[in-house]
Formats: structure tokens, sequence, C-alpha cells
């Protein structure tokens, strides 16, 4: 039996996040026909719609949460079983994509010399100093990574090569080589954000829940510096982690004045109501929501802490900036922008302008034919598992 190119990628995160929208923006940058995708995944309700074939990986719960020790490397042995299952269901892979990262996609890399396809690793946040990432890193044939987490795989090659921490050279000779690259997300003009309205001030806040993107702070703004009042309007859009050890904060609160969504199905029309976005995040390795949000023309309040797009925009110009974790700078901002309507439409429309940098034909247009020449130069090896198993 023929198979038509595969691609397999492995998603081990059991709910949605800018990570696997990122991923799914990169899939669907791929022409039609020229390559089937398969994915197995935790979260098969984040990948409904695409034009894929979606299979769902199968753990134990006690597992699932497992990061280090011997259980971590049995769960992903176990995964390892559900790959093996994709791949006689689905032919043979000649190039499978990490969605996440190392850590978390261990059980692609435990099963690559059994499927003998190549290795696209896909860094969205940074990982840890772990000798057994630092492998992986190695291992994998192309590794695209977000900027802003080149520290710490600097470090986990460390672990792994300079363990003493006596000579950092060989961790940053091999970041220096074509196996590495820079990556930037992108949105499809498929799903270019409705631009938002600017009429009434209304703020707009999406992420997920967990404690790292800061909810918490901008509930404190909105209960001890505003009055029932004079609060202004605020749709809050979250995703509520599963299966995760990080620390997370409850949703729904009452808090006269905001909305609450949970995964919305109509996220773009409830960004397009508003028009300040506010990111609370802290050290946002990139932040598809923000780029989202400068697409739909809103007013971005961003803390000045160094990260993407604190070093991309401009104060004042694409966006306005308040000080990392306070709440009554925060405050401060936020009335001066309710005070001034036309500042809103300014910034916001300036912001605009920079998110079309960000098209996704453009972004991953490299990446995508580099993907496309891997798998036409893939070796005909057949793999231990015959094609027609």
């Amino acid at each position: 039996m023929n198979h038509p190119p595969s691609i397999l990628v492995l998603d081990t995160i059991a709910y949605p996040g800018g990570s696997k929208v990122a991923t799914r923006n990169i899939l669907n940058a791929i022409p039609d026909k020229r390559a089937k995708v398969t994915v197995v995944t935790s979260d098969p309700n984040s990948w409904q719609g695409d034009s894929i074939d979606c299979s769902t990986l199968w753990e134990p719960r006690f597992l699932a949460r497992q990061e280090q020790g011997v259980l971590y490397f049995l769960r992903h042995t176990l995964l390892l079983l559900s790959l093996l299952w994709a791949r006689i269901r689905n032919g043979p892979f000649k190039v499978a994509i990490g969605a996440s990262g190392p850590g978390v996609d261990l059980a692609l890399y435990l099963a690559q010399p059994l499927l003998g396809y190549r290795l696209f690793q896909l860094i969205h946040g940074p990982v840890a100093r772990s000798r057994t990432i630092g492998r992986c890193l190695l291992r994998a044939d192309k590794v695209y990574y977000l900027e802003s987490t080149r520290e710490s795989l600097l470090q986990a090659l460390a672990a792994l090569l300079d363990p003493q921490q006596l000579n950092p050279k060989p961790s940053e000779s091999l970041m220096e080589s074509s196996q590495f690259e820079i990556m930037l997300n992108g949105l499809p003009r498929s799903a270019w954000p409705t631009p938002c309205q600017y009429h009434t001030p209304r703020l707009f806040w999406a992420a997920s829940l967990l404690q790292w993107k800061g909810l918490d702070l901008l509930l404190d703004t909105l209960r001890h510096y505003f009055s029932d009042t004079q609060r202004p309007p605020a749709t809050l859009c979250y995703i509520r982690p599963r299966e995760t050890v990080q620390a997370t904060i409850p949703a729904p609160q009452t808090i006269p004045g905001v909305s609450w969504h949970e995964a919305p199905e109509n996220l773009d029309q409830l960004r397009a109501e508003g028009n300040i976005f506010i990111s609370t995040s802290q050290q946002e390795p990139f932040g598809l929501s923000i780029l989202e949000a400068l697409a739909a023309g809103q007013c971005l309040l961003i803390p000045h802490d160094g990260a993407y797009w604190d070093r991309m925009l401009v104060d004042q110009v694409h966006c306005i900036k308040y000080r990392p974790n306070d709440a009554e700078d925060l405050a401060t901002k936020l009335e001066f922008l309710l005070n001034d309507s036309e500042q809103i439409k300014q910034i916001g429309e300036a912001g605009q302008r920079i998110a079309h940098s960000y098209r996704a034909d453009r972004v991953y247009g490299a990446m995508v034919r580099t993907l496309l020449s891997t798998i036409e130069e893939q070796t005909t090896t057949a793999p231990i598992l015959s094609p027609d198993t």
C-alpha cells in the first residue's frame, strides 16, 4: 500500500494554549496535498476543524503529572505505544514535530530509532536545565525556538556538555549551528482578528489561569483601585489548565462590571468588543494573545519587564507600559487611557501596523520550506515496522 508523505505531531499538553495555536498555524501553512498530518494528542478538542488525522494519547491519570524520576520515564515509554499505534494506523512518517518542548515530547525521541523519521522540535517556552533535555536537543534534526528561550537552551545543553560549568563554548557553538534556528509566531489571514471598536473603553484579558500569567494582578487592580461605580467594564477570557503541577488562579470571581468566559467559542467577537488589552504575564516568552490584540487594533498595556513585546514595542507609541507586578502603576496607566479615548485609538492603530509584519505566510515560510524539503530528501530506508504493517 502506498502512503502520501506524512508528518507526525505529538501534543502532550492536556489543555489549549498559545503554543498549540502556533503549531496549528504552522501546519496550516503547509500547501494542500504536500503532506498528510497526523496529530497524537492529549487534547483532541484543540484540533477540531483542521484537515488532519487526530488520535488521542492514552496514559493513566496518575502518570500525567510526572515530570521527573522513574515515573516520568515510565510515562513517556507508555506514550511511545500511542506513537507506534499511530504508525500502524497511518503508515510511515517522514518527519515528526515536537509541539511543546523536549521535556514533554520525550516519547518522540524514544520512538525515533523505531520509526525512522527526522525530528523537528518547537520550543515555545523555557526548558529546564537537564541532561535528558540536553540529549534531546542534540538528537533533534532541527530545533526552532523563541528567542526568549535561548538562555534556557544553553543551560540544558551545558548540563550535558559542561556539567562543571567550566567551558560554555561547546553549547554556544552548537546554538550557532544550522541545527538551531530562532522562530517567530504569526497569524494566518484566515484567522486574522476582527478590528476592535473605539466607541467605549472596555478592558480585555485572555490567557490561562496559570499563576505566572498574572491574573491576580489585574483582579487586585480592579478591586482596590476602582470603585464599583468607576470600574471600567472588563471581559476576561480564560483557559483552565488540566493535569498540571503548576499553581493556578481560581476563576471566576465576583467583581461588578467584570464578565468571565471560559474557553469561549466566540473569542474573536469578545476581543472586538474590547479595546484595551492588558497583559499581566511574567516574562511572557512570546504572547500570541498579545499579537492577536495588536492585530485587532487594541491598545496594549504590557509590563516593562524586558520580555519580547516590551523590546519590540515603543512606550506611548505602540503600547503603554507599566511597572511589572505593580497594581498601583497599572491602575494609574489605566486611568490615563480611560480619560483619553483618542489615545486608545491612536496607539491601537499604531500597534496594528506592527502586527502585519507577523503574518503566518511571512514568519513560517522558511520553516515550511525546510519541512517539505526534509520530507522530499528523507531516505527510503525502511523502519523496523514495515510500511504495510
